[in-house]
């Protein structure tokens, strides 16, 4: 009789989320999840310690909603919204922005699914690429775009929101670009 234990089950991954277009009853849990995600110090997206203030607002996710050259997608989990994401259409390329995932739930799969359907959905309108700008000190974030197809373009531009935030002065943005061709 052996006396080794057994080894435990992995636990089940999660199902994958339902993820849909935004509505205005999602504004509160948008910018909840936004503002959890980059303003808090719980997951591995934050910006807490580089970028200070609120990371959008009700009025700015209401305009996204409201303008027809966004796609703003949202994903729930059991009626909660635990991530979302947008691209605003610029030309036969669109801008990804508003990227966040609940901290709780980060790297198992949100991310993913929300960053492939809204690369479908854009292909699927013709588009030839997706573009996005992150902080260039967060290596860590530009590695994850890169295994989803995104290359680094070697531009940087200036911070995009209200300078007057910047933990670090003068901290840029560099550019990538995935193909959706």
């Amino acid at each position: 009789m052996s006396t080794a234990a057994a080894t435990p089950a992995p636990a089940p991954r999660p199902a994958p989320p339902s993820i849909r277009e935004a509505s205005l009853d999602d504004v509160e849990g948008i910018v909840r999840v936004v503002n959890l995600a980059y303003r808090t110090q719980g997951g591995w997206t934050t910006e807490e310690h580089l970028v200070g203030g609120a990371r959008t607002d009700a009025e700015d996710v209401r305009a996204a909603i409201a303008d027809d050259t966004h796609l703003l997608l949202v994903a729930e989990r059991d009626g909660a919204i635990v991530g979302c994401c947008y691209t605003d259409r610029q030309g036969d390329s669109a801008e990804l922005g508003l990227f966040a995932v609940d901290p709780t739930l980060q790297a198992g799969g949100v991310g993913g699914a929300l960053m492939e359907e809204q690369a479908r959905r854009r292909a699927d309108e013709g588009l030839a690429s997706l573009h996005l700008r992150v902080l260039e000190s967060r290596q860590e974030l530009q590695a994850w775009y890169a295994r989803h197809g995104f290359v680094e373009t070697g531009e940087v531009v200036p911070f995009a929101g209200d300078a007057a935030n910047l933990k670090v002065p003068g901290l840029g943005m560099a550019v990538m670009v995935r193909a959706l061709a």
